[in-house]
């Protein structure tokens, strides 16, 4: 009897023996199962994070190729042009009004030396800022890069690069130049704020069209069916996908435009506000004034 349960016991240990190699299997496979799992999604998000991130560097290198492809001369020299004019002309009314309020009457004006020493303070504040922001082109870079990243894909950026290496092509990327420089003085002109007269930016205007007459299009330049590249280039659906050039024409005529004009007013509005808080630095040549006006000299 006692041999046969301890038979019996040692059987029942054994079964549970089993039992739990089985339990520690199981668990063990359901483990390996799931981390393999684990592994495996890994490794797919992986792979598809790396397809991500090359296709983002794949895009920035076309849309850099395609901001590139231009020289944005015209317009920055033109911009340069147009907003100086109108720091210029701040600056004279920040100057006349400044001295008028002061009690210097109406012989405080641009005839006199006390107030060509204030305004070219006040120039001098202008030229900095723009100097800083504006003449270098890094903002007109980035506002391009920007507007191209947004409105197209990469491959579409790759072709309109690759079609501005071509022969017509850099053709109609140096008219396109030509007409942006164009629009950015219309907007000014048509908006009166443009004065031929003002030899405070007689420099800026004789750079202007020294570089323009280095770029002046052939008004003769056509293109046939024949040519194809640069035939489809301007001549195909804007709606279409795989003809981006009318959609990229259109984009740079209006709202990138539109972009590169509000930069300027803003850059203009900022320069104004700065010379207006050296308004008390231009004390001494109002009293310089005051004393010539007392001793009869002025």
């Amino acid at each position: 009897m006692i041999a046969y349960i301890v038979c019996k016991t040692e059987s029942r240990t054994t079964l549970w023996g089993v039992f739990a190699l089985i339990k520690m299997l199981v668990i063990g496979l359901i483990v390996y199962v799931l981390t393999a799992a684990q592994v495996s999604i890994a490794q797919t998000e992986s792979v598809e994070l790396d397809d991500e991130v090359e296709q983002r560097l794949l895009k920035k290198s076309a849309v850099d190729d395609v901001v590139t492809s231009h020289d944005p001369t015209l317009i920055l020299k033109g911009g340069e042009l147009m907003v100086r004019q109108q720091v210029v002309k701040a600056a004279k009314q920040f100057v006349l009004r400044w001295g008028r309020a002061r009690g210097l009457g109406k012989g405080w004006w641009e005839d006199r030396p006390e107030y060509q020493s204030a305004l070219g303070d006040l120039l001098v504040v202008g030229d900095e800022i723009l100097s800083d922001r504006f003449s270098s082109g890094l903002w007109l870079t980035n506002i391009w890069t920007e507007y191209v990243s947004n409105n197209f894909t990469g491959e579409q950026a790759s072709f309109i690069a690759e079609h501005f290496k071509t022969e017509g092509g850099a053709i109609q990327a140096r008219l396109i130049e030509w007409y942006l420089g164009e629009t950015t003085l219309f907007y000014y002109t048509f908006t009166d704020r443009w004065d031929y007269r003002l030899e405070e930016t007689r420099k800026e205007l004789e750079e202007l069209q020294k570089e323009a007459l280095k770029r002046v299009p052939d008004d003769k330049v056509t293109w046939k069916a024949g040519e194809k590249e640069a035939y489809t280039f301007i001549a195909c659906s804007p709606d279409s996908e795989y003809c981006p050039g009318v959609k990229y024409w259109k984009m740079l005529a209006i709202p990138m435009m539109g972009a590169v004009f509000a930069y300027m007013e803003d850059i203009t509005r900022e320069i104004k506000k700065a010379m207006e808080e050296k308004k008390d630095s231009l004390e001494p040549y109002f009293a310089a004034y005051e004393r010539a006006l007392q001793s009869g000299t002025r």
